[in-house]
């Protein structure tokens, strides 16, 4: 199924995303510190202004490398901006989809991908899948989550059907509490 470019998340909408309030109900930390450890390469794809990104970079740190992946030049920019406030520019790199994504460049490097709230927006999953599987390293994980109302039960399955074709395998864990969510894994 595709989704027309009127279903991408508009600019404005993001800097919602970053009103502190929202941690009560997405906190980084919490969500992420179970998967994500020092020195390691993780990726953000569909990172918008960074609530995820800036959180990634420190859990990483200065060996680790966050690769934070946006269609929107804008939300780049301002991810870019925020990376240089909290002085984690050094481990962010950001790339535009269209411009500067080539998922060829990444293969096998890759030890955890955050995929939250964006896959909807996507055209083509089988081909994001696909690619997420290829730049993930063997026993590398993703964690896939979907807002509840916004995207629906079925269409929520349909992703992790097609994530499964590519190979990679379900998790028991409920990463995100709210929300529909499933961690997947390379074997």
């Amino acid at each position: 199924m595709k989704t027309s470019s009127n279903s991408v998340c508009p600019v404005w909408l993001g800097y919602t995303f970053l009103i502190p309030i929202r941690k009560f109900q997405h906190d980084p930390q919490k969500i992420l510190s179970p998967y994500v450890k020092e020195g390691m390469s993780v990726m953000d794809y569909g990172c918008a202004m960074g609530w995820f990104s800036i959180p990634l970079a420190k859990m990483t740190g200065s060996h680790g490398k966050v690769y934070c992946v946006d269609i929107q030049a804008k939300m780049l920019e301002n991810l870019n901006k925020r990376a240089v406030k909290f002085n984690v520019d050094n481990v962010i790199q950001t790339i535009q989809v269209g411009k500067d994504y080539n998922p060829d460049e990444l293969i096998d490097r890759l030890d955890f991908i955050l995929l939250f709230a964006v896959v909807h927006e996507v055209p083509d999953k089988q081909q994001l899948f696909n690619d997420l599987h290829k730049m993930l390293k063997k026993g590398g994980m993703i964690l896939f989550a979907e807002p509840k109302g916004h995207v629906s039960p079925k269409d929520f399955e349909e992703s992790i059907n097609m994530a499964l074709k590519e190979g990679l395998k379900p998790l028991p864990e409920r990463p995100v509490e709210r929300g529909l969510s499933k961690l997947l894994i390379k074997e």
